[in-house]
């Protein structure tokens, strides 16, 4: 071949290269067969990826395993978490009276409204709960719920002394002597033994001017306490309001005897 000839040949094999575009480097790697990619990765020190089925399914089995039980074993411990607070309604209703004594004791009547509404709701059979529910209603200054709860009470328990009485001295707040004159009578028949309950009566009798009958029940009270003061201080002013003096002096002496010997004592 002439020397010209050879010239021209690689003239034109020059201008083809410079006519066909240049490849990306990555479009190169990708056009590289497999082994050769795994070879070149290996000259340069990179470890090739292993597959996945190099590693063997025994781990993830394990973990799965181990999951699993501790999901039971949670289940385990929930359950008996569950079972130790399962309480019954005769467990709560215990629990909600004891709170209710305890702020009652303190005087905290509505903190406790709380806890005994709780306790009358689980046994709206339990007499005792709605008795304890009016007492702190009264003592809270809910006289009307105070009555409603002394009125499930006596429903359910026709001759309970405390809703009886509590009943009657919420009639006296209200100056509905009738009433509680009702509710004394039906006290003392049932205690004839309380004191407390005639003088109540006897204060009910002195409200609608009934001075006689007053007097009558006031005396029955001494009769059952002859040391208390007040029986005798109201006997004075009820025979005062009699205008029998001479009566009301024994009484008025009587108080001040008592209140010496109270004094001897202390």
């Amino acid at each position: 071949m002439h020397k010209d000839e050879f010239e021209k040949d690689e003239l034109e094999k020059d201008e083809l290269e410079k006519d066909e575009p240049e490849k990306d480097d990555e479009f190169q790697e990708d056009e590289q067969p497999e082994g050769i990619k795994r070879k070149q990765k290996r000259k340069t020190g990179e470890k090739a990826r292993p597959k996945p089925e190099d590693s063997g399914p025994s781990i993830l089995f394990y973990v799965h395993s181990f999951l699993l039980f501790c999901g039971r074993f949670l289940n385990m411990a929930l359950d008996a978490y569950n079972k130790l607070f399962d309480l019954t309604p005769i467990d709560k209703s215990k629990i909600y009276r004891n709170i209710s004594t305890y702020y009652i004791k303190k005087g905290l009547y509505e903190k406790a409204l709380e806890h005994l509404k709780e306790w009358a709701k689980l046994e709206p059979s339990n007499a005792e709960a709605h008795y304890q529910l009016g007492v702190a209603l009264s003592e809270a200054g809910n006289n009307k719920s105070a009555a409603g709860a002394f009125n499930k009470v006596l429903k359910l328990d026709p001759k309970h002394k405390g809703a009886i009485y509590r009943r009657g001295t919420l009639y006296m707040k209200a100056k509905n002597y009738k009433e509680a004159i009702k509710e004394f009578e039906s006290l003392v028949k049932i205690a004839p033994n309380s004191a407390r309950a005639y003088y109540l009566l006897g204060i009910a009798h002195d409200g609608l001017d009934e001075i006689e009958k007053a007097i009558e029940a006031m005396q029955k009270a001494v009769e059952l306490q002859p040391k208390e003061v007040k029986y005798h201080q109201h006997l004075g002013f009820l025979n005062v309001r009699k205008d029998d003096h001479k009566a009301a002096a024994v009484y008025f002496t009587k108080v001040m005897e008592l209140d010496r010997e109270q004094d001897d004592e202390y």
